[in-house]
């Protein structure tokens, strides 16, 4: 085929044009085209958020990262650990995932700390309150940021305490017994008919009952760990007494009698107003309010023993970076973004409806109604380094069920609880 001179020139031109692209594109020549860095698709996995949840954060920042993709999945709390172990073990894992407050000492090798030119211990401790670097921190080492940091507190309904002629809820344990025996109502054999509070009886009727324990422990300087961490403490007379000050609501004969396992679950008893109070984190108001969408209940901060030195109790997701992900750098850029950028922090505090992690933040929810007492709360969390929470659960509840039935001494269930506690420590 033979072309003209025109169709030759023309040829050249389109030529030169396509393989200036191919080089501009290839990097050989810089400077003309903005690189946006490789492409990075980060796995995030989680529980109780909806997806829609995620997008928003995702799409803001994808706009300052373009480079970067995240696909959001969500899980049911019930098997989310088990799914996730299995899924990092298989190499199949996210890249970040929801990690529970008090996973480290059981899951921390399972992540990779966050980068010391990210984010330092300093930083941390000026972002987050005193509970997270508790929870996530180790030596030198962040292994997971905070989304929100929720705390026990008290639900009151308050048309009982009106009723009841309760005019103000409670602020200390003195004050809470006394609103006990205004509110309860007891047959003529003694058993209870309305509960005051779901307080005394064990997991079967109320899932939180170990962390009310546990709360109690610390509120009363009960010593869990020696000081290394390596060994059972709580064999004393000041966990004596906070176990006896637990399992006294729920003893048959007791002054301040208010619970028992066969009234049901704690929820459904506050909802269907059987109940005048029950302790609660904000992650369980929406399942109140589904139950009874017409509940007048009002949130209170727990009881303390003593107010100036307060003391609460947090049960809280973090995130975290897989020690197995394939893009570490990215993932840590992205945890930090939304969980210390207030701007980010704050667009998922009002997606969610939960109490926020950041101190710049926690202040402006102090007026909230509803999420101000678990947001003053965050501050003065403490926390202990559970070796296996779920197993701990067990432990705790077995003391509170062994307290009730009375058949071995306070001193013989804390020795077998700290032995069983050892046991963990030791297998670790």
């Amino acid at each position: 085929m033979h072309f003209t001179r025109e169709q030759k020139i023309i040829l050249g031109i389109g030529g030169a044009i396509v393989l200036f692209f191919v080089l501009v594109f290839a990097g050989i020549i810089p400077g003309l085209r903005k690189d946006i860095g490789s492409s990075v698709k980060l796995r995030l996995w989680g529980v109780g958020d909806d997806n829609i949840v995620w997008q928003s954060v995702i799409s803001k920042y994808a706009a300052s990262h373009p480079n970067v993709s995240i696909q959001y999945t969500k899980f049911d709390t019930a098997d989310y650990e088990s799914k996730l172990i299995d899924a990092l073990a298989a190499g199949t894992g996210p890249d970040v995932f929801m990690f529970r407050n008090s996973w480290l000492a059981k899951q921390g090798n399972k992540v990779i700390p966050a980068p010391a030119d990210l984010i330092n211990i300093a930083t941390f401790q000026n972002d987050f309150p005193q509970v997270a670097a508790q929870d996530f921190v180790r030596g030198a080492n962040i292994y997971a940021l905070p989304l929100s940091i929720d705390t026990l507190a008290l639900v009151y309904n308050r048309d009982i305490f009106d009723q009841r002629g309760v005019a103000v809820p409670p602020s200390t344990w003195s004050e809470f017994k006394n609103i006990v025996l205004k509110t309860r109502t007891l047959s003529s054999a003694g058993a209870v008919t309305k509960a005051a509070a779901a307080i005394g009886g064990t997991v079967k009727s109320i899932p939180n009952a170990t962390d009310l324990l546990n709360l109690i422990f610390l509120q009363t300087g009960t010593t869990i760990l020696n000081s290394t961490g390596t060994q059972a403490a709580f064999t004393d007379q000041t966990a004596a007494s906070a176990l006896n000050f637990y399992v006294q609501f729920g003893k048959a004969g007791s002054k301040y009698y208010t619970w028992n396992d066969v009234l049901g679950g704690d929820l459904d008893s506050f909802a269907a107003k059987k109940t005048a109070m029950v302790f609660a984190y904000a992650a369980q108001l929406p399942d109140i309010k589904s139950k009874n969408p017409f509940l007048n209940f009002a949130v209170q901060p727990v009881p303390q023993f003593d107010k100036s030195n307060a003391v609460n109790f947090a049960n809280y997701w973090g995130l975290a970076v897989s020690a197995k992900s394939a893009y570490p750098t990215e993932a840590w850029n992205f945890v930090n973004y939304i969980t210390t950028d207030p701007a980010a922090a704050q667009n998922y505090m009002i997606a969610t409806n939960r109490p926020p992690a950041l101190r710049s933040l926690i202040a402006a929810y102090f007026t909230n109604p509803v999420l101000g007492p678990y947001a003053a709360q965050a501050l003065t969390a403490r926390s202990w380094p559970q070796p296996d929470p779920d197993a701990v659960s067990s432990v705790f509840n077995s003391m509170i069920q062994s307290a009730l039935k009375g058949s071995l001494t306070t001193d013989q269930i804390l020795r077998s609880a700290a032995d069983s506690l050892n046991s963990l420590l030791y297998s670790r």
